[in-house]
C-alpha cells in the first residue's frame, strides 16, 4: 500500500507542475506575462522578424515593450520600445502596427540594419522586457523579459581564392586574392593578415595567437601582392593568412583561415625565356623577377619623344646604386634590357621596386625578385 501510495503521490505531483507550466499565469490571482522568443531563435536578425515573438497574458492592458541587442566586449547596440495593448491569451506582434523608438550605437550601424538587413559579426544578446502600465502594475508580479544569446559569424560571405588551401607556392610576394558576398560589397573595406604557424598549432590560432607577419586595413580592393614592406616570407615555414570586412569601421565577418608554405625547391626563371615587361601595363598583379637582367617594353603612343627616369629601391626603400638611370623614347614600341649584374650590387633572391618616371609626369613602379645569374636557387 506505501508503495501505491508513493506511486499516486508522484502521479499527482507530476499533474500539478505540469498544470502549473500550462497555466503560470493564472497563479496567485496575478497577472502574468510571458515573453516567447521561440519563433527567432536560431534565426539571423533583420527588421523583417525581430518582431516575430508572442506574448503571453492572462489579462488586458496596456504594457511598453522594450527590445535590445547588446554586443559582449563592445559598444555596439540596437534598442527599440513600442506601447501595445494586450489582450489576454497569446499576442502576436504585428510589425506594420507598431511604431517603435529605435535608438542606434552608431550611424553605420543602422544602415547595417535597415539598409541592408544584417548584423555585425560578434556574440549579442537579444532580449525583450514587457513593462505593464500604471493601471495594471499592482496586480503583476513584475518585469517580464526573455533574452536569447547569438554569435554571428558567417565565414562563407567572404571567400579566400588564392593561394588555395596548403598551396605550394613558387613565389615570396604571392598575390592574395579573396571575394566578398555581400550586396554591397563596393561599400567594404579588407584586412589582410598572414601569420607563422608555429609547431603543434592550426591555422586559426596561429592567426589568433602570433604576430602577423604582415597586417594590413583599409585595403579598398579585392586582392594585393605580398608587399615588399612587410616581413619577408621564407622558405620552408607554413603561414596562415585570412581577410576580414569591414563596413564604416564595423566588423562584419571573416574568412576561413587557409594556410601556404614556400618550399625551398623554387627553380630559378631562364632569362631567355623572359618576356619583356610593359610597363605601362603592369598594374602589381604579376610575379616579377630578374636573373642578373630585366627585360622592359616601353610604347609612347604620342609621336612627341618622352624620356624615363629611374630609380632602384630595397625592400627598405632605400636608393641603390644604379646606371643607367636615364632612358630615352620615342614614337612606337620602345625596347630596353638593364644589366643588374653589371650596373648594381644587388643580393641574390632578395626583393627590389624599380621607379620609372616619365618627362609627363607619370610614374609606373614595378616590384621584383632578383636572382644572379649561375646560382640554383
Amino acid at each position: 500500500m506505501k508503495h501505491l501510495s508513493l506511486i499516486f503521490y508522484g502521479k499527482i505531483k507530476r499533474l500539478l507542475v505540469t498544470v502549473s507550466l500550462l497555466f503560470p499565469f493564472m497563479a496567485n490571482g496575478q497577472q502574468n506575462i510571458i515573453v516567447n522568443l521561440g519563433a527567432i531563435d536560431g534565426l539571423p536578425l533583420t527588421p523583417e522578424n525581430i518582431f516575430n515573438y508572442q506574448v503571453q497574458s492572462s489579462g488586458t492592458g496596456k504594457v511598453q515593450i522594450n527590445g535590445s541587442i547588446r554586443y559582449r566586449n563592445s559598444g555596439m547596440s540596437i534598442t527599440y520600445s513600442f506601447l501595445f495593448t494586450l489582450r489576454q491569451g497569446i499576442n502576436q506582434i504585428a510589425a506594420d502596427e507598431i511604431h517603435p523608438q529605435w535608438q542606434f550605437s552608431s550611424p553605420a550601424l543602422q544602415e547595417l540594419f535597415f539598409t541592408y538587413k544584417v548584423l555585425p559579426e560578434g556574440t549579442f544578446e537579444y532580449c525583450v522586457t514587457v513593462t505593464p502600465s500604471n493601471a495594471i502594475k499592482e496586480s503583476t508580479t513584475g518585469l517580464f523579459e526573455e533574452c536569447l544569446y547569438y554569435r554571428s559569424d558567417d565565414i562563407f560571405l567572404i571567400n579566400l581564392i588564392v593561394p588555395v588551401d596548403k598551396d605550394k607556392l613558387i613565389e615570396y610576394n604571392p598575390l592574395l586574392t579573396w571575394i566578398a558576398n555581400y550586396s554591397f560589397s563596393n561599400e567594404l573595406t579588407y584586412r589582410v593578415r598572414v601569420a607563422e604557424i608555429k609547431q603543434g598549432q592550426n591555422p586559426a590560432n596561429a592567426i589568433m595567437l602570433n604576430q602577423p607577419v604582415y597586417d594590413e586595413n583599409n585595403l579598398m580592393q579585392n586582392s594585393i601582392m605580398y608587399p615588399l614592406y612587410a616581413k619577408p616570407l621564407v622558405a620552408n615555414q607554413w603561414y596562415a593568412w585570412t581577410v576580414d570586412a569591414y563596413y564604416k569601421g564595423i566588423l562584419l565577418g571573416g574568412a576561413e583561415t587557409w594556410q601556404f608554405i614556400i618550399p625551398d625547391t623554387i627553380p630559378v626563371p631562364d632569362m631567355a625565356n623572359m618576356s619583356y615587361i610593359d610597363i605601362a601595363r603592369e598594374k602589381g598583379t604579376n610575379y616579377l623577377y630578374a636573373i642578373g637582367a630585366m627585360k622592359l617594353k616601353y610604347v609612347l603612343e604620342d609621336k612627341m619623344n618622352d624620356s624615363l627616369s629611374l630609380e632602384l629601391l630595397d625592400k627598405q626603400s632605400k636608393k641603390c646604386q644604379f646606371s643607367p638611370n636615364t632612358l630615352g623614347a620615342k614614337y612606337g614600341d620602345n625596347r630596353y634590357i638593364l644589366n643588374f649584374d653589371d650596373k648594381a650590387n644587388l643580393k641574390h633572391k632578395s626583393n627590389y621596386t624599380l621607379v620609372i618616371k616619365t618627362k609627363t609626369n607619370h610614374e609606373f613602379r614595378l616590384p621584383f625578385q632578383y636572382f644572379k645569374p649561375g646560382y640554383s636557387r
